[in-house]
């Protein structure tokens, strides 16, 4: 695309900031966007480099849901926290990327995110249960500490209402509501093998790989691992196609 006039463009409509480093920001765009749960597109603020955001939202929701971490590295990410207000236009491109929900998949689901990589989780999990699949389908997701797991209580609402979901969260920093270890370590502990399983895994490089590792050494065929690691900072920020 040549220009931002040949774009999408999505208006904000909410800026919520759940942490001190993470905001929420949904937006409504001039034209229904297609996507599948677990894709992600390119935005451009205000004349900023692009970035590659994950959609936390629903195919078919009105509304486009957007998780950005707040980092001194990222001119973006600053923008948001600081420039970014209702009303203004975003440029989107996309969707993109491959790590998206197989509908038909009768098997178990296994949903694994580490820190904002939870966005796309949070897409595919919703779509499958809103969908009506009934295959368990167990969520992990890892974080730094108990703040950052500000969507832990939407999920253990799911939970509450669908009895095939179950919900694992785990932190770095000890508490006494959580698991400790990193995210792909408890996924280790909990399963000694995923022989049939989809595995959805989202996050960091390193927890991305590592998490790869545990799920490949129980059994999970490589084309059963749909995986999507993320690189923090401006542009185009995919470490591979998702």
């Amino acid at each position: 695309m040549s220009s931002q006039d040949e774009r999408r463009t999505a208006t904000v409509t909410e800026i919520a900031a759940p942490t001190t480093d993470v905001r929420v920001v949904r937006m409504r765009p001039k034209e229904p966007l297609r996507f599948q749960a677990g894709q992600y597109v390119r935005l451009w603020f205000d004349g900023l480099p692009a970035r590659d955001y994950s959609l936390g939202n629903r195919p078919g929701e009105a509304a486009l849901e957007f998780h950005i971490r707040i980092t001194a590295e990222s001119a973006v990410g600053c923008y948001v926290a600081e420039g970014l207000r209702v009303g203004e236009a975003v440029g989107v491109d996309g969707p993109y990327g491959d790590a998206f929900l197989r509908r038909e998949h009768r098997g178990p689901l296994l949903a694994v995110a580490g820190g904002t990589g939870v966005v796309p989780i949070q897409s595919i999990v919703t779509t499958a249960l809103e969908s009506g699949m009934q295959q368990q389908i167990h969520l992990y997701w890892g974080a730094y500490s108990a703040a950052d797991l500000y969507a832990e209580s939407r999920f253990r609402d799911l939970a509450a209402r669908h009895r095939n979901l179950h919900v694992e969260c785990s932190v770095a920093v000890p508490d006494s509501e959580h698991r400790k270890g990193y995210v792909s370590e408890v996924v280790a502990a909990d399963f000694s093998s995923v022989t049939g399983f989809k595995a959805y895994v989202a996050g960091p490089p390193a927890m991305v790989s590592a998490t790869q590792d545990v799920l490949l050494a129980r059994g999970l065929k490589a084309g059963d691992l749909h995986a999507d690691p993320f690189v923090p900072g401006d542009h185009h920020s995919r470490t591979v196609s998702p």
